[in-house]
């Protein structure tokens, strides 16, 4: 079994809270792991950590900065949950690179900057947020996990719980992907793997109706998106990289990222006005980026609500991406996702199944090894460029979610 020490509670931890009300959540002393909230209608809103500030503004002056020289994400320990990551966890998780696009940039009349999430261990920003689900949830006593998945997800949680020694992660998966290289990486890194329904969505509803014991015990924990806490922080140190490599003063004027449940937005988001309420933001002096939501025309939950200005994302039906990570019907952290896109006074944006594409083939052809969602991410630019949303000049910081290797290990992909 390997030993890599049990991540401990921060004590930098003021309280719970519930995403949705407000209310604060009763943590029971973090003696079990935290799940959605109780005080919203069944099954409930996600829960969101906050932090003693004053605390963590005294860590941070004593240190000289927002990270330090640690490996992965320990670098960012007084602002996330759970403190003691080993390098031999998490030391090779985040820190990626920021680097602008030449091409792109010449192409659209505005900086173009790409920050390459491929480089994470499993492939994709997905080790972010489970490496903290997986750290946060063994702190309170969780000894397995589960998830449905459509893929890099699944294969992240599984090398998390590898890496702790722990039972083989519980991943649910939609019929058809079978023998598929979501289903072999997951089952590589020891998962328990099953297969049912057409979607992610239906896939976690049969999953929770099969462990309804274990998960109503705490014996098997729900670490799918927003179900807990812990994915939300660790996807929030993108936004801590972002401002320790620009600075107050170099953010971009925008960042595009590929929406499906949303945290990677919303953690973004959050780290940023955490930043401000410490003061390393000067709201008078420093603006912050806008965030746009991209997702797929044959599924746009997010898309929609935005254009309707709904408070809440309803649920679609979808009708299938190329775009796997953007295939997600519905958003529980739907309210969060939208007050980040509007507060930061950013856009939602659908990209057709031909545009991703096209622009994922044009990565390919620049040389930028990335994925599907980063396809549409790339076409989402070329959209508010056209409606002038975006004008020359501007910086726009390319969030590329996922490393080129899974699309081309698909028999079915779309290069040409």
């Amino acid at each position: 079994m390997p030993d890599h020490g049990k991540p401990q509670l921060n004590d930098n931890i003021r309280r719970l809270i519930c995403s949705y009300s407000g209310q604060e959540v009763d943590a029971n002393g973090f003696r079990r792991p935290i799940g959605l909230c109780s005080c919203c209608p069944a099954p409930g809103k996600p829960v969101v950590v906050e932090y003693a500030l004053e605390k963590v503004n005294a860590e941070l002056e004593a240190r000289g900065g927002i990270a330090r020289a640690e490996p992965g994400l320990e670098a960012f320990a007084p602002l996330l949950p759970v403190r003691g990551l080993s390098p031999s966890f998490a030391g090779d998780v985040g820190r990626t690179s920021v680097a602008k696009s030449e091409p792109l940039s010449a192409e659209h009349d505005v900086d173009v900057l790409i920050k390459n999430e491929g480089t994470n261990p499993s492939g994709s920003f997905k080790d972010r947020g489970l490496a903290i689900a997986v750290a946060l949830g063994t702190a309170c006593g969780a000894r397995r996990f589960c998830l449905p998945t459509q893929g890099n997800a699944g294969v992240a949680a599984s090398l998390f719980s590898a890496r702790l020694g722990l039972e083989g992660c519980v991943v649910y998966m939609p019929e058809g992907y079978q023998d598929g290289i979501y289903h072999r990486e997951a089952a590589f890194f020891g998962a328990e793997i099953k297969f049912s329904g057409t979607n992610i969505a239906a896939s976690g509803k049969q999953m929770r109706e099969d462990y309804a014991d274990q998960l109503s015990s705490g014996d098997l924990v729900d670490v799918s998106t927003f179900f807990e806490p812990g994915r939300l922080e660790g996807k929030k140190t993108m936004g801590l990289e972002i401002f320790d490599h620009f600075g107050p003063d170099g953010l971009p004027d925008w960042i595009i990222y590929p929406t499906g449940g949303g945290t990677g937005l919303v953690g973004i988001w959050k780290a940023l006005r955490e930043l401000q309420e410490l003061g390393f933001v000067d709201p008078k002096r420093h603006r912050l980026p806008k965030l746009v939501a991209v997702q797929s025309e044959q599924c746009a939950p997010v898309i929609r609500a935005f254009e309707r200005d709904l408070d809440e994302v309803e649920p679609v039906q979808s009708q299938g991406t190329i775009a796997d990570g953007l295939d997600v019907p519905g958003a529980i952290m739907g309210h969060a996702i939208l007050s980040s896109i509007r507060e930061s006074q950013g856009s939602a944006v659908a990209v057709s199944e031909e545009a991703i594409v096209k622009a994922f083939n044009t990565c390919g052809r620049l040389g930028l090894p990335v994925s599907y969602e980063c396809g549409a991410v790339l076409a989402a630019l070329e959209n508010l460029k056209r409606s002038a949303q975006i004008v020359p000049g501007e910086s726009v910081l390319l969030l590329m979610t996922a490393s080129h290797l899974v699309p081309l290990g698909q028999a079915d992909n779309a290069v040409g």
